[in-house]
């Protein structure tokens, strides 16, 4: 089988984490890719979406001074030899550094031992998307018969490539293990029409972070008396801002996701939105029919929208003019985020002030009037080509890696990166403190309960999503602009997406 190399792309831990290639997926390197040729077709780089005129904001001073030093790259670790006897499966995975270390000593044990018996080799490669963006360079990979055998997939990108035939279903056995051991919601977000695609991996649900210490600086204990609705949040966020002598802001009540020109947060202004939206009673998406419709023309909808406004603009007690929010987080100049599981250890334990993760109070996201909580899944999923000329040693091994009861891959993910399991009554990571493990237990456990959308475009959905949010929090549409705007583009974004 051919393969090609790659090169290792390295930067320095902040732009990384910046980019959000780690815990976020491929956020960082989303284009536009509209209607991506099928299979056959010559594949070239869509045009990039035109980004709205938004002024970068840099680090203010107040956080710049407490900005961690930028550490030394890690070199990759060396595959071991393959086996005489084996069989090369290529697969790619978007880690780079010490997390893509992490999964080659995984492989290297396999490669050593339970694959010779299993006559497979495993080749691991770092994923880096092409100037064509992430959905671009799949297409041109699978054209060239360059594709990977094993697939570790962004759920934005699953339905684009399922829609033209790029995987092949796992055995019936494997769907029906799939079934009965993750939860419903990482199952859904793997699931295109109708069959269980592979196995889930990345659960990231989405949860708020406050900082006890800054409440309790303020007079709040959020501890006894946690905010229990949207007015307690934006009241709380008022309350947590500070500003020195001179009127300059220096600590923000609410961090938000992240107005500047670069910014490369769309994807999780979209889950963000998803979220509150589902727990307002207005789910972003509606899936149950094709092509899906977006909603940010309802009463719930336009309530988060005001919300964020208010927050940003009435208020001025959020982050907008402070620079990024992982920076913000890290530095303890912000005290309300919303955010996903993968952040605890990527933004808040690995990059943050010692003792950072002890102060966090975690809180699921709840309804406007504070009546329930609720939470959500966004998985990876392990997939395998329609193009592999190995597809039962490729299932072969995602069993060896993803089954219990040892759950390898599982135990990877929760330990290693901090997502919360994909598997059911797996234990929550270690890392976390106990009081975050059980809120995002008790949100979890819940009926309220929604997934990322499996549906064609979400990449460029992320686009649209980031460039008004950025633009709303800075003061430069108001929520009227902001949703006529965005209702007006999602539709084009889709129309465009399913009609090619």
């Amino acid at each position: 089988m051919q393969t090609r190399d790659r090169a290792d792309h390295r930067v320095s831990r902040r732009r990384f984490l910046g980019l959000a290639v780690l815990g976020g997926g491929t956020a960082a390197l989303l284009t536009a890719c509209g209607g991506a040729p099928a299979p056959g077709a010559t594949a070239s780089p869509a045009p990039a979406r035109q980004a709205a005129a938004t002024p970068e904001v840099k680090v203010s001073d107040a956080v710049a001074k407490t900005l961690p030093p930028t550490p030394t790259p890690v070199p990759l670790l060396t595959p071991v030899p393959q086996a005489a006897g084996t069989t090369k499966l290529l697969m790619r995975v978007h880690w780079s550094a010490g997390r893509f270390n992490d999964f080659q000593t995984i492989l290297n044990k396999y490669n050593e031992t339970q694959g010779p018996q299993d006559k497979i080799y495993i080749a691991l490669e770092r994923f880096v998307a092409g100037q064509a963006g992430p959905i671009g360079t799949f297409i041109a990979d699978y054209q060239a018969g360059t594709q990977e055998d094993i697939y570790h997939l962004n759920d934005a990108y699953l339905a684009d490539l399922a829609s033209r035939g790029f995987f092949s279903p796992p055995p019936k056995e494997i769907q029906a293990y799939i079934k009965e051991h993750y939860l419903p919601s990482a199952v859904q977000t793997g699931t295109w029409e109708g069959q269980i695609m592979g196995h889930p991996t990345e659960n990231q649900p989405h949860v708020l972070f406050i900082n006890k210490k800054m409440a309790e600086e303020a007079g709040l204990d959020i501890v006894k008396n946690p905010p229990k609705t949207w007015d307690d949040l934006r009241r709380m966020a008022k309350q947590l801002t500070k500003r020195d002598a001179g009127g300059q802001k220096v600590q923000a009540g609410f961090i938000v996701h992240n107005p500047t020109s670069t910014s490369t947060s769309g994807e999780r202004v979209f889950v963000q939105r998803l979220m509150f939206q589902y727990m307002a009673g207005a789910p972003f998406v509606d899936t149950s029919v094709t092509p899906p419709k977006f909603d940010v023309t309802s009463e719930g909808a336009r309530q988060f929208t005001e919300w964020l406004y208010n927050t940003a603009k009435a208020d001025n007690s959020g982050s907008q003019d402070m620079g990024p929010q992982d920076i913000i987080w890290q530095a303890r100049k912000g005290a309300i985020i919303s955010h996903d599981a993968w952040a605890v250890i990527f933004q808040v334990i690995a990059n943050g002030t010692p003792g950072l993760v002890d102060e966090q109070h975690t809180l699921g996201i709840m309804s406007p009037d504070g009546s329930r909580i609720g939470n959500m899944s966004r998985n990876y999923h392990f997939l395998v080509s329609s193009k592999s000329k190995y597809k039962d040693l490729a299932w072969k091994h995602l069993e060896w890696l993803n089954h219990g009861p040892e759950y390898r891959m599982q135990d990877f993910q929760t330990n290693t990166f901090g997502f919360v399991p994909s598997v059911k009554n797996y234990p929550m990571p270690k890392p976390f403190p106990e009081q975050m493990k059980k809120a995002f237990l008790d949100s979890m456990a819940t009926p309220y309960q929604t997934a990322m959308p499996i549906m064609k475009g979400l990449s460029e959905a992320y686009t649209i999503m980031r460039d008004s949010h950025d633009a709303l929090l800075l003061g430069q549409m108001d929520p009227k602009q902001f949703t006529e705007k965005v209702d007006t583009e999602l539709k084009k974004m889709v129309q465009d997406a399913y009609s090619k």
